[in-house]
């Protein structure tokens, strides 16, 4: 199966959102071909207090969604799916609203319920975070609900979604241009004491354990983001590694409250179109933090969408699978033994997207042996931190033992030991002639091994510090050039450094040095 390209559309309170990815779903690398948004505010008005969608607020919905549906088709989506969440969930006419979209676009919108949502919330954030074991809150604002979600990084706990999206919160509080803060306080105070406090007190969490850590995500965390940065003289990029304090959160509440509606539209790092409901976004979170006794919250720029397609790509998995594809079989294999020495795998497969996107960027180069180059790469990519468990300094060697020695269903003894010498290559020393295995192989052999360990020491090097800052790469080959753009999220000299340090095989097989050129994520955006 060749990789497929889908694409979801979330259709939010405030804002409604298209992505389109192309996905390999044998091994689960993702790339993002087409994002865009739209802020419609489907909730605006009395369309919440009334639980009824305006007769131009759906006239607007519908209108954005057969452009997203076009521009997703001309993406080359196979698939489309879309959901929707508070305001076409709470209203009583919704059918006109889905009925008048399926006209227009041929598409059937999902309507999520708020346990489904914060489902796929947490299955969006758990694909990029590294939640690990520890027991985290995920808290979603959105414009009509927010989400509340008790989690580690496998299984879900509480699955909570409550009436207090930002949106819903203005346009029941506001007077005027302004919100009346005193009443939104404490009615917010009193619909969460009785949700949080048990958690707070470890009575409603598995075995008495206490909230580890605290996960903001969507619009309103990102919004909160982009200003403290601005205040603090930075530049927001979006990135999962932004944190906010709750004294932080609240100094930005005085002064934005002590501004007239232009003056926040004005303030750096303002998103002028969220400028009116982010005092009550932002009484929301503070409430939140309050309410559950935490003092941080780490923002996470995945949510409702990402977990759109982390859902599809598990379905579709399960279904590949289900016909009883070997080649699947074959890689599973892989993640199985990987998964009984390091876990989570967030890492190796963070570089095995980078390794698989180096690949395909040199496509130029006709593949040795079809299929099986790229299979040979991911299976190293997911493997080569495997020895870890037995020494760390040399891990490389007793990664490549691990692999030389398992039982992996569906792979041939050559290949294996292929896998073996790239896990072996991935750091240190280069294939020598001196090296009894690498010398037993063919020369062809030895050129596979050449070009796909130097593609996975410069994507290891890419993540170097494990905390995925890199977020994409893109090759360009041109007059003798290789031109390697990184996509990222925050400081990344040192991870390029690091690659540029382990290009040394790269250009031994390739013929040339990569020349590595930083691309800061643009969107700073906002969501639901």
């Amino acid at each position: 199966m060749v990789p497929m390209r889908f694409g979801a559309i979330d259709v939010g309170t405030n804002s409604i959102h298209v992505i389109v990815v192309e996905i390999d779903p044998y091994v689960g690398s993702i790339h993002v071909v087409l994002k865009a948004r739209e802020m419609v505010r489907l909730g605006a008005g009395d369309a919440l207090k009334h639980a009824r969608l305006g007769k131009k607020a759906i006239a607007r919905g519908v209108e954005v969604l057969v452009n997203f549906v076009e521009r997703a088709r001309a993406a080359q989506a196979q698939d489309v799916r879309i959901v929707a969440t508070s305001a076409v969930r709470d209203a009583g006419n919704r059918a006109d609203f889905l009925q008048a979209v399926y006209e227009r676009t041929g598409c059937r919108i999902e309507v999520l319920s708020g346990r489904d949502e914060a489902r796929l919330i947490h299955l969006g954030v758990s694909r990029g975070t590294l939640l690990d074991e520890r027991l985290a809150c995920i808290l979603d604002i959105g414009g009509g609900s927010t989400e509340l979600i008790v989690a580690d990084h496998h299984r879900t706990y509480q699955l909570l979604s409550l009436p207090l999206g930002s949106l819903r919160m203005y346009e029941q509080f506001r007077r005027g241009d302004e919100v009346n803060m005193p009443a939104l306080t404490a009615f917010l105070r009193e619909q969460l004491e009785p949700v949080c406090a048990p958690l707070r007190s470890g009575e409603s969490l598995p075995g008495n354990a206490h909230l580890e850590t605290i996960i903001g995500t969507s619009g309103t965390w990102l919004g909160l983001a982009a200003l403290d940065a601005a205040e603090r003289g930075e530049v927001f990029v979006r990135s999962r590694g932004a944190e906010l304090t709750l004294p932080r959160m609240q100094m930005l509440q005085k002064r934005m409250l002590a501004c007239t509606p232009e003056q926040r539209r004005a303030l750096p790092g303002m998103n002028p179109r969220r400028s009116d409901i982010i005092v009550a976004g932002n009484a929301v979170a503070i409430a939140l933090l309050e309410a559950l006794g935490q003092n941080v919250v780490h923002i996470c720029d995945l949510a409702l969408r990402e977990g759109v397609i982390a859902d599809y790509l598990q379905q579709n998995h399960d279904r590949v699978k289900a016909l009883g594809d070997e080649r699947l079989r074959r890689l599973d294999a892989v993640r199985e033994l990987a998964g009984k020495f390091r876990g989570d795998l967030a890492h190796e497969t963070r570089v095995a997207d980078l390794a698989l996107s180096l690949y395909d960027g040199l496509k130029e180069l006709p593949p040795l042996v079809e299929f099986v180059e790229r299979d040979l790469l991911f299976a190293a990519a997911i493997l080569h931190d495997v020895g870890r468990v037995i020494q760390v300094s040399s891990h490389h060697k007793h990664s490549a033992y691990i692999v030389r020695n398992a039982t992996l269903t569906g792979w041939k003894p050559r290949e294996q030991e292929v896998v073996a010498l790239l896990v072996r290559y991935h750091r240190r020393s280069l294939p020598k002639m001196t090296h009894p295995e690498y010398l037993a192989l063919d020369p062809l052999v030895r050129t596979i091994v050449d070009r796909l360990a130097a593609l996975l020491r410069i994507a290891d090097a890419l993540d170097a510090r494990h905390q995925g800052r890199v977020k994409a790469v893109h090759v360009q080959r041109e007059r003798g050039r290789c031109l390697v753009s990184v996509q990222s999220d925050g400081d990344v000299a040192f991870e390029v450094m690091s690659a540029r340090a382990k290009a040394d095989l790269f250009v031994r097989a390739y013929g040339v040095m990569p020349e590595f050129v930083v691309h800061p994520t643009a969107e700073t955006g906002e969501s639901r």
